[in-house]
């Protein structure tokens, strides 16, 4: 699994990619990321599975130009009816995702851009499972010229790529003092969380911080609209876990996180 330092250089860098190249991903690449998923479903007890060259699970995103040569998917499996488990699906997918961003790949969260039945066809699936979501991976468009870039070049890429909601919305139940008083672990991990992809960009995600017991909590703003409310709360999560260097979280709405 990567080190903190290039997780931490992953979310500073990771963008959502709607064009790719056609160049396939190649097979030390393709040996390397189907490792990391195999050890990342352990932790998660889910059965995210890797589907490469498979243009017709995105047939219609692609005709219509919402996608662009997308012909690759992490495919996220998981339990029937079990909301943790989506939680879970978007801590760990995501952390496949910043993997997969280190290796110059790039990766889009999908919901209803791709052809469920179609992909169902290239992945195992127990009566008891269902595909959760999609992650498109593959070369971003013109990646020899997009790899070429600085480190530096692509942070402010990042910068500039969407809006994102302020520190303050993203802290909302916190005052203006208690955010001033917050640890920099705390304050590390809202602004990595800041940079987190969520569904439709609606960023439903906010957390606050509770002096007297130094820990942290999560929570889902209901007032941010219906979307993939469970499977952002985990990516959320996850990101903060890595800005704030160490800890660990308690799964739902409003788990708390513990500083270590």
């Amino acid at each position: 699994m990567a080190e903190h330092t290039q997780l931490i250089d992953a979310i500073n860098i990771r963008t959502s990619v709607r064009a790719y190249d056609k160049e396939p991903i190649d097979d030390d690449t393709a040996r390397q990321l189907s490792m990391t998923i195999d050890a990342v479903n352990m932790l998660a007890d889910l059965n995210m599975q890797l589907v490469l060259n498979r243009p017709e699970v995105f047939a219609e995103a692609n005709a219509s130009g919402h996608l662009k040569n997308a012909a690759n998917l992490i495919v996220i499996v998981g339990p029937k009816d079990d909301p943790q488990a989506r939680e879970r699906a978007g801590f760990y997918a995501e952390r496949v995702a910043l993997a997969a961003t280190l290796r110059g790949l790039g990766t889009l969260w999908v919901g209803g851009s791709w052809d469920r039945e179609e992909a169902a066809k290239h992945v195992r699936v127990t009566k008891n499972e269902e595909p959760y979501l999609g992650v498109v991976i593959g070369h971003p468009e013109h990646h020899l010229s997009y790899r070429a870039k600085s480190y530096d070049e692509l942070v402010e890429f990042q910068r500039s790529h969407r809006p994102t909601k302020s520190f303050e919305q993203f802290t909302a139940g916190m005052s203006d003092a208690e955010r001033t008083a917050a640890p920099d672990w705390f304050k590390a991990g809202v602004e990595a969380a800041m940079k987190a992809p969520s569904a439709m960009n609606r960023q439903p995600i906010t957390f606050t911080y509770d002096a007297s017991a130094d820990t942290a909590a999560a929570h889902i703003d209901q007032s941010a609209g219906d979307g993939q409310a469970l499977n952002d709360l985990g990516i959320a999560k996850l990101h903060f876990q890595i800005g704030a260097g160490s800890g660990e979280w308690a799964w739902g709405d409003g788990g708390l996180f513990i500083h270590k």
